[in-house]
């Protein structure tokens, strides 16, 4: 017996697979639940075989991660993807969530409702070496990683995890050289930087070397003295504002060599 469901075939003995689907009305699917569904409906064929049937029905949709899939329900009306933009970090956090992985620069941005659209490649923050290498690998054209593992925990937006603004804020001081276009980013620095708080920021700043708090200090020297003035001016020598390069200017309070800036941060209107 087949059953015409909304252009798709459903043979009876995917039915109640798809019915457990419907039930639960998951985003992404692992063959660990093909496997549970499968077991409880008491059928015999092995999960991968399942999934398979299922994507070639259109049900079931691929992801970048092996063995996880997208499910496409009944009201889709067809094998019609949601074309969520954080799917394929979704796909690798379903199959593996132990990792430590979030959002961050504009595209946690963009899921904090800080900025207005999000980049074509994910911005990813891996709290591991062993991490970014398997997102990297995994996600490869999609994605772009940077090593920055958050003290604050993170917040779950748009399915995935992402930065909270204040650690983004110390990680774009961490990483300058990682921020795809500073250009872009000064749409919406300053909407993130009005959402810190000075007690938050030296939370994330504690363990971290003064070379960061020099940097953070630089760059938000304009859009939040107030946190400035709570970190405070670090002792030290020169400390570089991305590549050791010629300096296009110099923070001689701070002691920052900035190289990559297009702006003078120390100019920018105060946010708060």
């Amino acid at each position: 017996m087949t059953v015409e469901v909304l252009a798709r075939t459903l043979p009876a003995g995917l039915a109640p697979v798809v019915e457990a689907l419907e039930l639960d009305q998951p985003h992404l699917v692992t063959t660990a639940v093909l496997d549970r569904i499968r077991k409880e409906a008491g059928l015999a064929t092995p999960s991968n075989v399942l999934a398979a049937r299922l994507r070639e029905r259109g049900w079931l949709l691929p992801t970048d991660r092996r063995g996880v899939y997208e499910f496409a329900p009944a009201a889709h009306a067809g094998a019609i993807s949601r074309g969520d933009a954080t799917l394929p970090l979704q796909a690798v956090l379903t199959a593996r969530p132990d990792l430590l992985a979030a959002l961050t620069f504009q595209s946690a941005a963009w899921a904090l409702s800080l900025a207005d659209r999000h980049p074509t490649r994910l911005e990813i923050a891996a709290g591991d070496a062993r991490t970014g290498r398997l997102i990297s690998r995994t996600l490869s054209a999609k994605a772009r990683v940077s090593r920055f593992a958050p003290a604050l925990p993170t917040l779950l937006r748009r399915g995935v995890p992402v930065l909270q603004p204040d650690s983004l804020i110390v990680h774009m001081a961490a990483a300058p050289r990682d921020v795809r276009n500073w250009e872009s980013a000064l749409e919406w620095l300053p909407d993130v930087a009005a959402e810190c708080t000075a007690e938050a920021v030296s939370v994330e700043l504690a363990a971290r070397p003064s070379a960061i708090h020099a940097r953070l200090g630089y760059l938000l020297s304009g859009l939040r003295p107030d946190i400035c003035a709570a970190v405070g001016r670090p002792r030290g020598g020169t400390v570089y504002f991305g590549p050791r390069e010629p300096a296009q200017r110099f923070d001689a309070q701070r002691h920052v060599a900035d190289s990559i800036l297009p702006f003078d941060p120390r100019e920018l209107a105060a946010v708060a």
